[in-house]
């Protein structure tokens, strides 16, 4: 299968965003041209089975899935990423970098100029939606990237000089161009739940997505006049709600309210009841990866969440907001970890954390995390802790999403009851034993902390949309779902701060968990004391305090950090791009 797919991909001439490059001739002499040439493959439905499996090497690999969040305000980590510096952003140079790169569409477009030689009918019909639904995953992507991209639906070949040279077709179009792919692979995919196959379910999950982005997108970049916003966001909420009351999917839930969210994720199998699309990962097929060693080695990125995004972890018994109760800014760790959203100790290393299959007791690793708040969430046991040694599944689209999807998209119409929160938002907190939303107990007293993070939302919905943005925000934790939210909402200046970690009011020892025992000594560079302090911080350089000799653990104090409001919601196109096509336009402002 896989020689079948890699081998086609690349031979002869690839096109990519208009621009030709040579294959590589030494690949060529291994693999004749006759082995693969289109006129003698996508004969059979096996033909075309074969092909389009390759598709799904398309999807992200779980690193780069976590990794999108680190662009946020969700975590810290050892950088300042780019797109919080927007002074020292830049143009790439090299054609088809920075993600202006379209090999990907070229072999999906291979597909649909050739899968009309199969006799197969029905096969050719389940085939072109998988085809379609890649397609508009690709192009999604873009649009999300670029804004306005040429619209490609052939092998682009090197006399076709109208589309080498074609201009950026606008977003509107393109993202109708996703829509109409994505609905007719509706029609004819099968509604078979198979959760690593793409089915009618995936793709109205991915039309639900799409939609919500675009409309929200719309509704809130006002500079940008677009319109439609409404009958997107119409479309988003019918996609979602096929697949809530036709599908089957349901949230996986065993009842155990302390470990049914770290499961779906640490699990070594993709929980099939609840992920509509997944990638496998097998250690007898040696195909898989590190999360664990990434996640909890001291050598890699030290990843921390950060004390606002803690902060936004509601109250478990009350369900009330934790910024309510009185001196929670300057908590410590094991009082702020105290009857909270049980998400949050299955996402972090909060009070009495253990590894799955151990008995041990763990604290945060201050040296492999930035803010004190550690990640656990896709850690699995111990055995796969080394680099490479990891092989749980990872989901890709999930229920979940589905279901805050369907929320957000009502409420942004003004359609939203209290029996569209039941089915939805209800069902996600209920598998942690929280209390449900009510509906007009959040409009009639908006929370204070979240308006105050988006102030552009207004209307009678207000508070409930409020309450749906912090729960997808920590439903979708770290599942590469933060930095297009923030995009959509316009949402840009959470990224300016500086973001901090776990509160201490003084330098010198603490005990994190409240068990009599010295767990950490803080100390000023330089002037380190006699401590019996199982973990030792120096405080100076890049890991400071934010006062001085008290405060929030922060990162990066002295770094500017900007985020411009009229330019950095897209990426810019390549230089070499633009001039080798001049009929590109480089996006807004990124020329000033």
């Amino acid at each position: 299968m896989k020689k079948i797919y890699v081998t086609v991909k690349l031979i002869g001439l690839l096109v990519v965003g208009g621009i030709i490059a040579s294959c590589n001739d030494s690949f060529m002499d291994r693999y004749p041209l006759s082995e693969v040439s289109p006129e003698n493959s996508f004969k059979t439905a096996r033909d075309l089975e074969l092909y389009t499996n390759g598709f799904y090497e398309h999807l992200p690999e779980i690193k780069s899935i976590i990794e999108k969040d680190l662009s946020t305000d969700n975590v810290l980590y050892t950088n300042i990423p780019v797109e919080q510096r927007s002074d020292d952003r830049t143009i790439p140079s090299d054609v088809g970098s920075g993600g202006w790169s379209w090999g990907n569409l070229r072999a999906i477009n291979l597909f649909f100029d050739h899968y009309g030689q199969c006799t197969d009918l029905l096969a050719r019909d389940k085939y072109e939606g998988v085809a379609r639904f890649f397609r508009a995953w690709f192009y999604f992507d873009k649009v999300k990237r670029f804004g306005d991209v040429p619209w490609y639906e052939t092998v682009i070949q090197t006399g076709d000089k109208d589309l080498l040279y074609k201009a950026r077709d606008s977003r509107e179009y393109v993202v109708n161009k996703i829509i109409e792919d994505l609905e007719i692979a509706i029609d004819k995919l099968e509604k078979k739940r198979v959760s690593d196959q793409v089915n009618c379910w995936t793709a109205l999950s991915l039309l639900s997505r799409v939609c919500l982005y675009e409309g929200t997108f719309r509704k809130y970049h006002t500079n940008l006049n677009l319109n439609g916003a409404d009958e997107l966001l119409e479309k988003a909420y019918k996609a979602a709600e096929r697949v809530i009351n036709e599908s089957g999917y349901k949230l996986y839930s065993t009842g155990n309210t302390d470990t049914d969210y770290r499961d779906l994720f640490a699990s070594n199998d993709l929980r099939e009841e609840e992920v509509i699309l997944g990638r496998r990962y097998s250690l007898l097929l040696n195909k898989i990866h590190n999360i664990n060693y990434y996640l909890t080695s001291r050598t890699q990125k030290d990843i921390g969440l950060t004390k606002d995004f803690v902060d936004s972890y509601l109250l478990q018994s009350s369900g009330k907001p934790f910024t309510s109760k009185a001196g929670y800014k300057t908590m410590g760790f094991y009082e702020e970890m105290q009857n909270r959203d049980k998400r949050l100790a299955q996402t972090i290393r909060s009070v009495g954390y253990k590894r799955i299959g151990d008995n041990t007791i763990l604290l945060p690793d201050f040296a492999a995390t930035m803010t004190g708040y550690q990640v656990s969430k896709f850690v699995s046991d111990i055995s796969q802790d080394g680099d490479g040694a990891s092989y749980q599944d990872v989901a890709i689209i999930r229920y979940a999403e589905v279901l805050l999807n369907y929320a957000e998209a009502k409420a942004e119409l003004g359609l939203l009851i209290q029996d569209d929160i039941d089915k939805s938002i209800k069902l996600i907190r209920s598998r942690v034993g929280m209390p449900n939303l009510n509906m007009n107990d959040a409009n009639q007293s908006p929370d204070a902390t979240m308006a105050a993070m988006y102030p552009n939302i207004a209307g009678e919905n207000k508070g409930v949309l409020l309450e749906i943005r912090r729960e997808r925000r920590i439903e979708l934790a770290l599942e590469g779902f933060r930095w297009d939210d923030v995009v959509r909402w316009k949402a840009g200046k959470l990224l300016e701060p500086h973001f901090t970690g776990i509160y201490f009011p003084s330098l010198g020892e603490f005990d994190l968990d409240n068990d009599g025992k010295v767990d950490l000594l803080l100390y000023e560079e330089g002037k380190e004391p006699q401590s019996n302090a199982s973990q030792k911080v120096k405080i100076g350089g890049v890991i400071q305090l934010t006062e001085g000799d008290k405060g929030y653990l922060i990162g990066f104090k002295d770094n500017k950090k900007k985020f411009d409001e009229q330019r950095d919601y897209l990426y810019p196109i390549p230089m070499g791009d633009l001039l080798l096509n001049i009929n590109l336009e480089q996006n807004p402002n990124w020329f000033k």
